[in-house]
Protein backbone atom coordinates (compact mmCIF):
# COMPACT_ATOMS: atom_id res chain seq x y z
CA UNK A 1 0.00 0.00 0.00
CA UNK A 2 3.05 2.49 0.55
CA UNK A 3 2.72 3.06 -3.12
CA UNK A 4 -0.20 4.67 -3.21
CA UNK A 5 0.46 7.35 -1.45
CA UNK A 6 1.79 9.86 -3.97
CA UNK A 7 -1.01 12.28 -5.25
CA UNK A 8 0.51 15.59 -6.38
CA UNK A 9 -2.51 17.66 -4.74
CA UNK A 10 -3.37 20.39 -7.03
CA UNK A 11 -7.44 20.07 -6.70
CA UNK A 12 -9.46 19.16 -4.48
CA UNK A 13 -12.15 16.01 -4.95
CA UNK A 14 -14.79 18.66 -5.01
CA UNK A 15 -12.96 20.29 -7.58
CA UNK A 16 -13.91 17.16 -10.16
CA UNK A 17 -17.75 16.78 -10.71
CA UNK A 18 -17.34 13.27 -11.31
CA UNK A 19 -15.31 12.18 -8.27
CA UNK A 20 -18.17 10.58 -6.77
CA UNK A 21 -19.60 8.51 -9.58
CA UNK A 22 -15.85 7.25 -9.15
CA UNK A 23 -17.23 4.11 -7.33
CA UNK A 24 -19.77 3.53 -9.53
CA UNK A 25 -17.73 3.00 -13.08
CA UNK A 26 -18.08 -0.15 -14.69
CA UNK A 27 -14.58 -1.26 -16.27
CA UNK A 28 -14.90 -2.68 -19.54
CA UNK A 29 -11.65 -4.12 -20.61
CA UNK A 30 -11.32 -5.51 -24.36
CA UNK A 31 -8.28 -7.72 -24.05
CA UNK A 32 -9.04 -11.14 -25.44
CA UNK A 33 -11.84 -12.40 -22.57
CA UNK A 34 -14.14 -9.93 -22.89
CA UNK A 35 -14.64 -8.77 -19.16
CA UNK A 36 -16.86 -5.82 -17.61
CA UNK A 37 -16.23 -5.19 -14.12
CA UNK A 38 -18.61 -2.81 -11.65
CA UNK A 39 -16.26 -1.06 -9.34
CA UNK A 40 -19.46 -0.87 -7.11
CA UNK A 41 -18.22 -4.82 -5.82
CA UNK A 42 -15.04 -6.39 -4.91
CA UNK A 43 -13.49 -8.13 -8.03
CA UNK A 44 -13.89 -12.02 -7.70
CA UNK A 45 -11.90 -14.67 -8.86
CA UNK A 46 -13.40 -14.58 -12.09
CA UNK A 47 -12.95 -10.85 -12.56
CA UNK A 48 -9.55 -11.60 -11.07
CA UNK A 49 -9.20 -14.28 -13.92
CA UNK A 50 -10.18 -12.25 -16.79
CA UNK A 51 -8.15 -9.75 -15.82
CA UNK A 52 -4.90 -12.03 -15.89
CA UNK A 53 -5.96 -13.33 -19.53
CA UNK A 54 -5.88 -9.66 -20.34
CA UNK A 55 -2.73 -9.63 -19.93
CA UNK A 56 -3.03 -7.63 -16.39
CA UNK A 57 -1.70 -9.76 -13.99
CA UNK A 58 -0.99 -8.87 -10.72
CA UNK A 59 -1.03 -4.77 -10.11
CA UNK A 60 -1.54 -2.23 -12.38
CA UNK A 61 -3.48 1.31 -13.06
CA UNK A 62 -5.66 2.48 -15.31
CA UNK A 63 -5.88 6.37 -17.15
CA UNK A 64 -7.79 8.32 -19.80
CA UNK A 65 -6.62 11.75 -21.15
CA UNK A 66 -9.75 12.36 -21.68
CA UNK A 67 -12.11 15.22 -19.86
CA UNK A 68 -9.63 17.28 -18.16
CA UNK A 69 -9.26 18.47 -14.51
CA UNK A 70 -12.78 16.24 -14.38
CA UNK A 71 -14.50 18.19 -16.74
CA UNK A 72 -16.40 17.05 -19.82
CA UNK A 73 -14.49 18.20 -23.02
CA UNK A 74 -16.56 17.53 -26.18
CA UNK A 75 -16.51 14.35 -28.32
CA UNK A 76 -13.76 16.28 -31.16
CA UNK A 77 -11.74 17.12 -28.08
CA UNK A 78 -11.78 13.72 -26.05
CA UNK A 79 -11.23 12.02 -29.56
CA UNK A 80 -7.92 14.00 -30.51
CA UNK A 81 -6.75 13.38 -27.05
CA UNK A 82 -7.24 9.73 -27.05
CA UNK A 83 -5.33 9.64 -30.29
CA UNK A 84 -2.73 11.84 -28.96
CA UNK A 85 -2.09 9.99 -26.21
CA UNK A 86 -2.17 6.13 -27.53
CA UNK A 87 0.14 7.60 -30.14
CA UNK A 88 2.45 8.96 -27.38
CA UNK A 89 2.12 5.53 -25.27
CA UNK A 90 3.56 3.66 -28.43
CA UNK A 91 4.64 -0.08 -28.11
CA UNK A 92 3.88 0.75 -24.39
CA UNK A 93 2.28 -2.50 -22.99
CA UNK A 94 -0.90 -1.57 -22.37
CA UNK A 95 -4.72 -3.08 -22.62
CA UNK A 96 -7.29 -0.73 -23.52
CA UNK A 97 -9.72 -0.18 -21.19
CA UNK A 98 -13.34 2.15 -20.38
CA UNK A 99 -14.49 3.70 -17.92
CA UNK A 100 -18.74 3.07 -17.96
CA UNK A 101 -21.46 4.89 -16.32
CA UNK A 102 -23.86 2.17 -14.84
CA UNK A 103 -26.93 3.22 -17.13
CA UNK A 104 -23.85 3.18 -19.91
CA UNK A 105 -24.85 7.27 -21.29
CA UNK A 106 -21.13 8.06 -20.36
CA UNK A 107 -18.16 6.57 -21.49
CA UNK A 108 -14.33 7.80 -20.93
CA UNK A 109 -11.60 6.24 -23.01
CA UNK A 110 -8.38 4.57 -21.35
CA UNK A 111 -5.76 2.14 -21.15
CA UNK A 112 -4.76 0.11 -18.02
CA UNK A 113 -0.60 -0.28 -17.63
CA UNK A 114 1.32 -2.74 -15.89
CA UNK A 115 3.03 -0.46 -14.27
CA UNK A 116 4.37 1.23 -11.00
CA UNK A 117 1.78 3.55 -9.22
CA UNK A 118 3.94 6.38 -9.61
CA UNK A 119 4.87 6.15 -12.71
CA UNK A 120 0.74 6.24 -13.89
CA UNK A 121 0.02 9.16 -11.90
CA UNK A 122 2.93 10.79 -13.37
CA UNK A 123 1.16 10.01 -16.77
CA UNK A 124 -1.99 11.52 -15.28
CA UNK A 125 -1.05 14.48 -14.47
CA UNK A 126 0.77 15.40 -17.64
CA UNK A 127 -2.58 14.40 -19.30
CA UNK A 128 -4.65 16.15 -16.64
CA UNK A 129 -6.41 13.64 -14.56
CA UNK A 130 -7.88 14.28 -11.55
CA UNK A 131 -6.87 10.36 -10.41
CA UNK A 132 -6.28 7.38 -11.73
CA UNK A 133 -7.39 3.67 -10.66
CA UNK A 134 -4.95 1.81 -9.17
CA UNK A 135 -5.68 -2.41 -8.91
CA UNK A 136 -3.39 -3.89 -5.99
CA UNK A 137 -3.91 -7.43 -6.86
CA UNK A 138 -7.05 -7.71 -5.06
CA UNK A 139 -9.11 -4.74 -4.99
CA UNK A 140 -9.03 -1.43 -7.27
CA UNK A 141 -8.59 2.27 -5.72
CA UNK A 142 -9.43 5.95 -7.08
CA UNK A 143 -5.76 7.34 -5.90
CA UNK A 144 -5.54 11.53 -6.46
CA UNK A 145 -3.28 12.24 -9.20
CA UNK A 146 -3.50 16.42 -9.87
CA UNK A 147 -6.51 15.37 -6.44
CA UNK A 148 -5.46 15.67 -2.79
CA UNK A 149 -7.47 13.02 -1.84
CA UNK A 150 -5.41 10.17 -0.21
CA UNK A 151 -6.12 6.54 -1.90
CA UNK A 152 -9.99 5.58 -2.02
CA UNK A 153 -10.40 2.03 -1.65
CA UNK A 154 -13.63 0.72 -4.19
CA UNK A 155 -16.06 -2.25 -3.58
CA UNK A 156 -16.46 -1.76 0.19
CA UNK A 157 -19.69 -0.16 0.69
CA UNK A 158 -21.83 -2.08 -1.93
Amino acid sequence: MSDLTVPTGRLRPEDDPGWASYAETHLVIHGPVPLRIDLAHPPGPREIAGLVASGLPGTFGLVTPENPFGHPADAATNATRLRDFLAALGAAPHVRVDGVSPDGAHVEHGVALPWPCAAVIALAVRWEQSAIYWFDGHAFWVVGALTDAGPWRLGTTA
